[in-house]
């Protein structure tokens, strides 16, 4: 484990990831002027990440292109951990405790590239070199809710409700198939509730 902590909210678009990560700096950053933190997202900005999102926002199918995608999300991984994550976490010191903050992660891939029907278990082994968090919190929620949540979104692909369904089940076996520190969390709770949950878990850890 690389110095500093790393902490990755996961789970289906609509559960508030995005939100949950802004409150989560501004905690941290008011709570010890110690912590420096770095918020980041996968897929990231890259040429790989920018490839994913490009592929996600034109085909229909929600099964083409598994393989496809798991290539560009391993690299982009790679990437992302190199560059940006990895980095910052080694700057951790006496004085300055460096956190990462992640939208998404290793978690999302094996998830929705099981739902596209490759084996879990080869996804499971292309990612378990990978970098492990401290902790991961997945936010669970069903997808009718989801989809009420993200209407006003452009649809893509994963935006399903038969392979949402499929998704969420896949995204509650992770607990019982990895050996990371995961925490499942009801997202259908006001967003403050939730907070507070993943707070009182992160405290934990600082």
């Amino acid at each position: 484990m690389a110095n500093g902590i790393f902490i990755v909210l996961d789970g289906m678009d609509g559960s508030g990831k995005s939100e949950l990560v802004k409150l989560l700096h501004n905690y941290l950053f008011s709570k010890n002027k110690k912590y420096r933190i770095l918020t980041t997202r996968e897929p990231t900005n890259g040429t790989y990440g920018n490839e994913i999102r490009e592929i996600l926002a034109n085909e229909k199918d929600p099964k083409q292109n598994a393989d496809k995608l798991l290539d560009l999300f391993i690299k982009d991984r790679e990437d992302h951990l190199k560059n940006i994550i990895m980095p910052f976490l080694e700057k951790s010191n006496n004085s300055e405790i460096n956190i990462v903050l992640c939208d998404r992660y290793y978690y999302s891939t094996i998830a929705f590239q099981a739902t596209q029907g490759l084996d879990i278990n080869m996804l499971i082994q292309k990612n378990k070199n990978f970098l492990k968090p401290n902790i991961v919190f997945i936010m669970d929620l069903n997808p009718e809710t989801a989809l009420e949540r993200i209407k006003h979104r452009q649809k893509e692909k994963f935006e399903q409700i038969e392979f949402m369904n499929s998704l969420r089940k896949k995204f509650l076996e992770l607990p019982k198939l990895l050996e990371d520190n995961i925490k499942i969390i009801d997202a259908s709770k006001e967003i403050n509730e939730v907070f507070e949950e993943i707070k009182k878990e992160i405290i934990k850890l600082l």
